[in-house]
């Protein structure tokens, strides 16, 4: 039997080739930050929460928009060496959110709790997306008080908004299809983008057979 370098002489390996390291980017993990990004994609869900509240949950996904080629990330390749990444790198990247929850209030004797404290993300939510809040006068427990009303938003009042993303890690979870643990980054708040530009937005299609939630 020929041993391996016989074999190698008689066939060649392709006679030689480069390597231009200059070109050389390092392996990385997307890494955490604040993103120029575009909403492009949005659904809701009504759920009770802690059995005492009802909220509409507004789960978005964010485009990392061409902007991001202007920002320099630090990040640790898979060799742990520290690195700088640019951000164009990531432009046209879709990451979802940990969802924004509008705590409901209840109507015509509708059995669940009012909770407006918890409605700080959704007003956010609504103050990067431009929308108004005017300040109405209501009474609580017997007192009048003044507090922002928030709306109600459509797909039109979403859609194509530009945001700063910020984005992290998010909890681990095990997909129901491989029993694989992972950890995915998400949108953890939005940020207004001052210079940003309102864009069109196409349908997306997406596969809701193995998301993290």
């Amino acid at each position: 039997m020929a041993d391996v370098t016989s074999v190698l002489d008689q066939q060649g390996t392709g006679g030689k080739t480069y390597w231009d390291e200059t070109e050389d980017k390092p392996s990385v993990r997307m890494p955490e930050g604040s993103y120029p990004a575009h909403i492009v994609e949005v659904e809701t869900v009504e759920r009770t929460v802690k059995g005492r509240y009802k909220a509409m949950i507004y789960n978005y996904t964010v485009k990392i928009a061409e902007e991001a080629k202007s920002i320099t990330f630090d990040a640790v390749d898979f060799d742990g060496n520290s690195v700088q990444v640019n951000g164009g790198d990531y432009a046209g990247r879709t990451i979802r959110s940990n969802g924004v929850f509008k705590f409901l209030h209840p109507e015509n004797g509708e059995g669940f709790e009012p909770y407006p404290s918890g409605n700080k993300g959704y007003a956010n939510f609504c103050k990067v997306l431009g929308t108004e809040m005017p300040i109405k006068t209501v009474e609580i427990d017997g007192n009048e008080v003044k507090v922002r009303e928030l709306p109600d938003l459509t797909e039109d009042d979403i859609l194509g908004k530009p945001v700063k993303a910020i984005i992290k890690y998010g909890r681990p979870w095990t997909s129901n299809k491989d029993g694989k643990t992972r950890t995915y980054l998400e949108v953890k708040w939005l940020a207004n983008w001052e210079d940003g530009k309102t864009v069109e937005v196409d349908v997306m299609s997406t596969d809701k057979d193995d998301l993290p939630f």
